[in-house]
C-alpha cells in the first residue's frame, strides 16, 4: 500500500465542521484505481456516444422497505465483494457497487439520526452530582480526554463511512470510502489518533462470545455476581434484580454517561442490559479493557433495517478520526 495523497482538490469542500488544531495524518488507500478519486480514475462518456449507449443501466433497490436480515445479507460479505477491485460501471461516481449506492440512498431518505453523543467534563460533572467520580474514568487511559472531545461532527462525511465501511475479523482493521476513495485504518493507528491504548480485554467478547452480529441488546451472558456486586445496593446475589433502580449512586452515574457516550444503542431507559452491566462493573472496579475494540463494534449499527428510528453513533469521534487519520482540505470558511 501507498501513502493517500488525498481527494481531489474541493471534492469535500461543502462539507461543515470544526477546524482541528491538531495535526492531520494520512491513511492508506489502496493502489490503483479503486484507491483513487472517481474524478480521475473514470470519466463519463458524452451522451450519444458508443460508449454511452452500452453503458450498464443502473438498478436500484429501495431498501427503507426491506428487513434487517436482508441488510445483514447485503452488508455482511467478503471484503472483495464489498470493495471489488473493479468498480460496478452501474453504480454512481463515489461508490463501488450499487448496493452502497442504495445504501447510502436509503441512509437519506430514512432520514438516519446522528447520535446526539454528550461532551462530558469529568471535574464539572463531579461538582454537579456531589462525587468524584473521576477515578473510575482516569485510570483507565484516554477515556477521560475521549469523552471531552467537542461534538462537533460532517454529517456527509459520517453517511457515507456508514454507508461503506467493512470491519475486519478480530476488528485489526477499518476500511471506509470517502467521495470514491477507499481507505484503511488499522486498529494501531485509531488508538494513536485517538490516545487509546491496547488491551487484551474486549466487553463484546466477553457479553456475545463469537455470537455473530446483529445482537439482541438484551441478549447476551450474565456477569458473574461477584463481578458486579459492587454496582448494586446489598445484600446482592444470585437471583438478584439487576435493574437500574438497584444500582449504587456511582453506578447510576456512570451508567448515566455511559448512555450519553460510549454505548451506542438509545432506549431501554428503566432496562439494564447486560453489555451495561458488564461496562459499567468494568469501570466501577477500574478493570482495564479495549476503548477502541468497543467502539469499532458497529456492526450491529449496520446491520439494522431502515424501517424503525436509525441512528448513527459516535459521529464526532468518526469525524475526528477521519480527519487526523487522511488527508483532508478544510471547507474555506474554517
Amino acid at each position: 500500500m501507498t501513502q493517500a495523497e488525498g481527494p481531489a482538490e474541493g471534492q469535500e469542500q461543502e462539507q461543515t465542521l470544526r477546524r482541528s488544531t491538531r495535526a492531520r495524518t494520512q491513511a492508506t488507500p489502496r493502489t490503483g484505481t479503486q484507491g483513487q478519486s472517481t474524478s480521475t480514475a473514470r470519466a463519463t462518456p458524452a451522451r450519444g456516444t458508443p460508449a454511452s449507449r452500452h453503458r450498464p443501466v443502473r438498478i436500484h433497490r429501495d431498501l427503507t422497505l426491506v428487513s434487517a436480515r436482508e441488510i445483514q445479507q447485503l452488508r455482511f460479505v467478503p471484503f472483495p465483494t464489498w470493495f471489488p477491485a473493479a468498480r460496478d460501471p452501474r453504480a454512481g461516481a463515489r461508490f463501488y457497487t450499487v448496493v452502497q449506492e442504495d445504501i447510502y440512498e436509503a441512509l437519506v431518505r430514512s432520514q438516519s439520526q446522528f447520535r446526539e453523543d454528550r461532551v462530558i467534563d469529568l471535574e464539572i460533572l463531579g461538582n454537579v452530582v456531589g462525587a468524584d467520580i473521576r477515578q473510575y474514568f482516569t485510570y483507565l487511559h484516554g477515556l477521560p480526554e475521549l469523552l471531552a472531545l467537542p461534538g462537533t461532527y460532517c454529517e456527509q462525511w459520517v453517511r457515507e463511512f456508514y454507508m461503506s465501511v467493512w470491519v475486519s475479523p478480530y476488528h485489526s482493521y477499518i476500511h471506509y470510502a470517502l467521495a470514491g476513495t477507499d481507505y484503511r485504518v488499522t486498529a494501531q493507528r485509531a488508538r494513536e489518533v485517538l490516545g487509546l491504548r491496547a488491551s487484551p480485554t474486549r466487553i463484546h467478547q466477553l457479553c456475545y462470545g463469537n455470537v455473530d452480529p446483529p445482537r439482541r441488546p438484551h441478549g447476551g451472558e450474565i456477569p458473574p455476581v461477584d463481578f458486579v456486586a459492587p454496582c448494586f445496593h446489598p445484600p446482592f446475589g444470585e437471583g438478584s434484580s439487576r435493574t437500574v433502580g438497584d444500582l449504587t449512586r456511582p453506578a447510576r452515574i456512570l451508567d448515566f454517561v455511559l448512555r450519553k457516550t460510549l454505548l451506542p444503542r438509545t432506549g431501554y431507559r428503566d432496562g439494564f442490559t447486560r453489555i451495561q452491566q458488564w461496562l459499567v462493573a468494568h469501570l466501577i472496579s477500574q478493570t482495564e479493557f479495549d476503548l477502541w475494540d468497543f467502539v469499532s463494534e458497529i456492526e450491529d449499527t449496520i446491520s439494522e433495517s431502515f424501517r424503525g428510528r436509525h441512528q448513527l453513533p459516535y459521529a464526532h469521534w468518526i469525524t475526528l478520526l477521519i480527519l487526523r487519520a487522511r488527508p483532508l482540505p478544510l471547507p474555506a470558511h474554517l
